[in-house]
């Protein structure tokens, strides 16, 4: 494994001699402004759209359409600006929209959400009823826990369900609340437990894609294809479920294939936009390991990958997919380690996926002048669970809550226009949940900043992992 690593490391420490003599003095301010930069379109662009339809709903027992009953969040009479003859549904989001750690990818990722329905109404609405998220509707909790359940109690007459619910403290801290009120959220956060019906709410939880755990036994898989089982590793993320079930998922796959313990590991990286890094920098550059599996935002991601090369050392970096965003691809001092060393773990196909659904997330984007981002795909591709819930539930004749809750048990085989595989939410987790994640690489000149090196794929210990309970409970 050493003698593979000769011609890499003497790449990599000639580019981290040119990131030290580009940016040795300034790198603390470039890892920090970065991000914002390709956030700033899409913010707008949730705004203008948020802005257009501001109504709260109110509560109604008639309906659009004869012998359809509905209640919070439900109105007979359009959305603002809505279709005149449909009656409007209100859709709620909490985000993390300014100054959190996860604003660079929630921004997009809430924009993608928007125009999906704008789309959907675009095209007549659904069987009689437009959606709407409205600024009123919409809150920045910032990632914080707190937060997030005030800005939840304040919306909750206003909507029938969640469109987004960012971060699993935050999801967790609300829950309870979601219980009592039987309120669906899609979660922007993938933290195994939401498999599970004792931690999800007995299934309010509608989660998309891969898990933290399961994608990080496939990211695994993919190094150990590449570099056989010689190699030392280290664990840096953040605390609480997001690090600590990739850990989790790292620790089983390590197992299996007999690497032993990681050389060090950190899962107390500071949850703050730009948090402190300094110890998981000192303590790569300490123990040298060859691999280093990160778990962390986007910033945190370029300070530590800034401070391991500037400081002239080495290792191959592979990230979880909420540690990157396009605008590190501007970090020019960066971008050198970037391209040869940082590999980035996903569950969906980039900017030019061949689907239905991409072509339709794509040609959205265009409409409204939203730069290529991964997570403009992933606000996207989470709603199809809700229209599929909505359908159902309008089928059934009744969109109440209630309604919504007796729904949920037709969702079998979910369509997501191809962007990911059909999903059941009915079932074990064992048997339905997603086990498939795909691997990219930096190209700068690719629209997103990745381009895909090892398509969608179940490795061996994801797919031999028994899934019976969270891999990891915070």
């Amino acid at each position: 494994m050493r003698r593979r690593w000769i011609r890499i490391g003497a790449l990599l420490a000639a580019l981290a001699l040119l990131a030290t003599a580009c940016s040795q003095d300034d790198e603390a301010e470039t890892t920090t402004t970065a991000a914002p930069a390709t956030t700033a379109a899409p913010a707008t662009t949730t705004t203008a759209a948020a802005t257009e339809t501001t109504a709260a709903a109110a509560t109604t027992t008639a309906a659009p359409e004869p012998g359809v009953v509905f209640g919070k969040g439900v109105t007979a009479e359009p959305c603002p600006d809505g279709n005149p003859d449909n009656g409007c549904i209100y859709l709620g989001v909490i985000s993390d929209l300014s100054d959190g750690p996860f604003a660079p990818l929630a921004i997009p990722a809430t924009a993608g959400i928007v125009e999906f329905w704008n789309k959907v109404n675009a095209d007549g609405g659904l069987n009689g009823f437009d959606i709407a998220i409205t600024a009123d509707n919409t809150v920045d909790a910032q990632y914080n826990p707190s937060a997030h359940v005030e800005g939840y109690v304040e919306i909750e007459p206003n909507i029938l369900l969640l469109a987004q619910s960012l971060g699993t403290p935050q999801t967790q801290a609300a829950l309870p609340q979601y219980i009592e009120d039987n309120m669906f959220a899609v979660p922007a956060t993938w933290w195994s437990g939401w498999a599970f019906p004792e931690t999800d709410g007995n299934g309010l939880v509608l989660e998309t894609g891969v898990s933290y755990c399961l994608e990080a036994m496939n990211d695994v898989d993919f190094v150990v294809g590449q570099l056989g089982t010689d190699f030392t590793y280290a664990v840096v993320g953040f605390p609480g479920d997001f690090g600590g079930d990739v850990a989790a998922g790292i620790a089983h796959a390590a197992g299996e294939y007999g690497l032993g313990d990681p050389v060090f590991q950190l899962t107390q990286v500071p949850l703050s936009a730009g948090g402190d890094v300094s110890e998981a920098v000192s303590q790569i550059l300490a123990t040298s390991p060859d691999v280093v599996f990160i778990t962390t935002g986007p910033g945190e991601l370029a300070q530590t990958m800034g401070g391991v090369f500037g400081a002239g050392g080495t290792a191959l970096f592979i990230g979880t997919h909420p540690s990157w965003n396009p605008g590190l691809v501007a970090q020019e001092a960066l971008l050198p380690a970037l391209q040869a060393a940082y590999f980035q773990s996903g569950f969906m196909p980039t900017w030019f996926g061949e689907s239905a659904g991409h072509d339709a997330a794509r040609a959205a984007a265009d409409a409204v002048g939203q730069d290529p981002n991964e997570w403009f795909l992933i606000g996207w591709a989470s709603q199809y669970v809700v229209k599929a819930l909505i359908e159902a539930g309008i089928g059934n004749g009744d969109i109440t809550r209630e309604g919504l809750v007796a729904a949920r048990e037709q969702l079998t085989d979910v369509s997501f226009d191809g962007m990911l595989p059909n999903a059941s939410y009915v079932g074990d987790a064992n048997d339905v949940a997603p086990r498939e994640s795909l691997i990219n690489q930096v190209d700068p000149a690719a629209p997103g900043g990745t381009v895909n090196a090892a398509p969608m794929f179940v490795g061996p210990t994801a797919a031999a992992y028994d899934f019976s309970a969270p891999c990891f409970v915070p």
